[in-house]
């Protein structure tokens, strides 16, 4: 018997010159304000799948998941996040692909990447972050 279709949240930790790709939300909801692209995933796809087209979506970048970096539940919310670490193919330039719910959308050093969050960054994802710094 198949089991229940439960969506999750995947992220992508796109890299680039010891940058990182952050999107600032619009409106900020959940008092989150900066955050990686990312969204939920579709029954059917798998989670690297659900990041693809979750970050073409949002920031209109063709990305290679290089690694699934953390799979947990949200603290507060309980709803399961799926991190990966992706990098864009070729020399695209971000851009703002969902106006309605992004407004910026910008190249972050990797060692002001944690000043930009509003909400608690998993110690494992902040390391990641910072062997990038």
């Amino acid at each position: 018997m198949d089991e229940p279709f439960r969506p999750k949240v995947v992220l992508g930790l796109i890299t680039k010159n010891g940058n990182f790709l952050l999107i600032r939300r619009e409106p900020v909801s959940l008092k989150v304000s900066w955050a990686f692209p990312g969204g939920v995933n579709h029954q059917g796809e798998t989670d690297e799948e659900a990041v693809i087209r979750e970050v073409k979506q949002e920031v209109g970048l063709d990305v290679e998941v290089k690694e699934k970096l953390l799979e947990r539940k949200h603290p507060n919310t309980l709803v399961p996040i799926a991190y990966f670490h992706c990098l864009a193919k070729g020399n695209q330039k971000p851009k703002i692909g969902e106006p309605y719910e992004i407004a910026e959308v910008a190249w972050v050093p990797a060692e002001e990447v944690l000043n930009k969050f509003t909400s608690d960054v998993d110690s494992k994802i902040k390391k990641f972050i910072l062997s990038f710094a």
